[in-house]
């Protein structure tokens, strides 16, 4: 009975401290919030609040004024028809690099499919009937006066034609083989892979003067045409090249000089090329690299200046 009341006792001086202590930091912070006696709120008086108050105003008055400024200086550099940075300054160091379509699925170059089974393809087919379609826009017809039909130029227009952009027509450029119809012969098993030039303003392809100037790998070769930047895809391996089956181009030359350069005209079409695997041998997976030419065009691989690399497997 003794210990029992003993460690009552004690139970009871123990608990009775801590309470205190709770109750107390409780009022202490509500004080903290507001102390009637000395008219403080969160420890400062109005006056005290007020006088922040202005000084941070004005501050940061101050300071959105020197950022509006700062902003004002930067944007008198600049011109909205043109980079600031051309030519060797510029990040793409007038070399154009080459993209590919379709690409539904950033984290990977491969296109896999099974042509017995839509689902597999269906994500390509409409990634490139996506594409196509920034190409039907109402700008791109003669009538807005912004873009001209240029189907009689047979080599680069003249500079005083460079303020508007020549007409890029999809169905007399690329033919009515790739078409979604069919497609995109995804469902044959014979896969179109759309290409695309990066746009670099005021960039101008330089043509091959002779056959005797043009690289060896086109020699002799009926794709190349002087004023086209030539577009050339194969294997890197010489059993990707043996099974990969015919590769067809639409249209056949590459990317038309008339359409360069690019000097961000109203209603612009970057030039398409198609490029069709014909029969390419089922479950292969086969590595491909395909290359523009032209006179002034470098290749690095690890950039992909000049070229572009994928993978593609037929199951």
């Amino acid at each position: 009975m003794a210990s029992t009341a003993g460690s009552t006792a004690v139970d009871t001086q123990v608990s009775g401290p801590q309470n205190g202590g709770i109750s107390q930091r409780f009022s202490d912070f509500c004080t903290f919030l507001y102390n009637s006696e000395e008219g403080k709120v969160l420890g400062r008086t109005g006056k005290s609040w007020a006088g922040i108050g202005v000084f941070y105003t004005i501050y940061y008055i101050c300071l959105a004024g020197f950022f509006a400024g700062m902003l004002a200086v930067f944007y008198t550099t600049l011109d909205w028809n043109k980079p600031r940075l051309q030519g060797s300054d510029s990040l793409l160091k007038q070399n154009p690099g080459l993209a590919f379509r379709p690409l539904p699925d950033v984290s990977t170059t491969l296109i896999r499919f099974n042509k017995a089974r839509a689902s597999t393809y269906t994500p390509y087919v409409d990634h490139i009937a996506a594409f196509l379609q920034y190409y039907e826009n109402e700008l791109q017809t003669a009538e807005t006066g912004t873009i001209v039909d240029c189907d009689t130029y047979t080599k680069l227009r003249d500079e005083d034609q460079w303020d508007k952009a020549c007409r890029f027509d999809i169905t007399n450029e690329l033919g009515d083989v790739c078409v979604k119809q069919q497609s995109f012969g995804y469902e044959d098993g014979q896969p179109c892979v759309l290409l695309k030039l990066n746009r670099i303003f005021d960039w101008l392809p330089e043509p091959f003067e002779s056959n005797s100037s043009i690289p060896s790998e086109l020699q002799g070769s009926d794709i190349w045409q002087q004023y086209s930047i030539t577009v050339k895809c194969e294997g890197e391996n010489p059993a990707d090249n043996d099974k990969l089956g015919d590769i067809l181009y639409y249209p056949p030359h590459g990317f038309h000089f008339k359409y360069f350069p690019y000097r961000n005209q109203q209603g612009y079409r970057s030039p398409l090329v198609f490029v069709r695997f014909d029969n390419p041998e089922p479950a292969q997976l086969f590595m491909i690299t395909c290359k523009v030419y032209a006179k002034n065009i470098e290749y690095d691989f690890m950039d992909r200046s000049g070229l572009v690399h994928f993978e593609l497997m037929v199951d």
